[in-house]
């Protein structure tokens, strides 16, 4: 029996944003952070952001080797010069010369991507999943990443982040180079970025992240939840329930008082713990189908109705 949690996640994202800059925390005195959604033109201040927008695609598997853009003698033409530079570049294509890359950035000075310029890639760049820094900004568009990728979850106080790969493939069908992860578009298309996957029982993120639901797949995000929160309180985004649960619609918690609650994931295969962790639940799918199996230590549910 499926309960439509995919459709839930999917309302639950509509119109917010994926977190990508200083991580959004469950304090109210939160830093500001950069929002990457279409539609989102403002800062948070310490509300919880929920991970995601519903334009996120899950990635395919892709063998082809990439090329990072790296030039021996550096960003130059033949007579030394700088090279003729686009208005515009594709962050798929990257299209620009040899030795930059296309890069996201705010060119409104403002708290979300929305164009792309090329860049010159840095001597010795980071790879992904490597640290790195950025210049002025998380939106300025020039950091130490290599041609592949650009820094991500950045600190506003140090700069520092992580490298994290752009989607490759076509335009009309992006994908992500680890067929695990997620193709993140959003920024007014020009952020094209694979978000890494989690497992959503083995809850395997970073400090201060969480697995969450995302389209058909699960990835890491800040953790937005509250001192207190508990398994069965009300929720209303994705990310504010404790580590290794999940908030879905009201009408499949038993008891639940608000339009969501939070609720355990649990194995699909196995004893079924949902009984114990909340009484009159069982172990139910989260989607229809489920992530590939290969991503996952066990194919992953949601204790809901039984």
């Amino acid at each position: 029996m499926n309960h439509g949690f995919g459709r839930w996640a999917a309302a639950m994202a509509v119109g917010l944003t994926m977190a990508c800059g200083p991580q959004v925390g469950a304090d109210d005195d939160a830093g500001s952070q950069a929002e990457t959604a279409g539609s989102g033109t403002e800062a948070a201040t310490g509300t919880p952001t929920p991970p995601g927008t519903t334009d996120t695609l899950p990635g395919t598997a892709t063998e082809e080797p990439q090329d990072t853009g790296v030039l021996d003698s550096g960003p130059t033409t033949d007579d030394g010069g700088v090279p003729d530079l686009p208005e515009f570049c594709s962050i798929i294509d990257q299209d620009c010369p040899r030795g930059y890359k296309c890069m996201p950035f705010a060119n409104d000075g403002g708290s979300t991507w929305n164009a792309t310029k090329c860049v010159p890639i840095v001597e010795d760049p980071n790879a992904p999943g490597q640290p790195c820094s950025v210049e002025g900004n998380a939106l300025s568009g020039i950091d130490d990443c290599d041609g592949t990728s650009m820094c991500w979850n950045v600190d506003e106080k140090t700069n520092m982040g992580a490298c994290i790969e752009f989607c490759i493939g076509d335009i009309d069908d992006p994908v992500c180079p680890n067929s695990c992860d997620q193709c993140s578009i959003s920024g007014s298309s020009s952020l094209l970025l694979c978000i890494p996957s989690c497992d959503p029982l083995a809850q395997d993120c970073g400090e201060g992240e969480a697995c969450y639901p995302v389209q058909q797949g699960f990835v890491c995000a800040p953790d937005a939840t509250r001192p207190g929160t508990m398994i069965g309180d009300a929720c209303e985004f994705i990310n504010v329930c404790p580590e290794g649960s999940a908030c879905v619609g009201a009408d499949v918690i038993p008891g639940c008082e608000g339009s969501g609650c939070c609720t355990p994931y649990c194995p699909l295969v196995g004893d079924d713990p949902c009984p114990a962790l909340l009484p009159g639940t069982s172990c139910t799918p989260y989607y229809e189908e489920p992530p590939d199996e290969a991503c996952v230590s066990a194919p992953p549910g949601v204790c809901a109705d039984a």
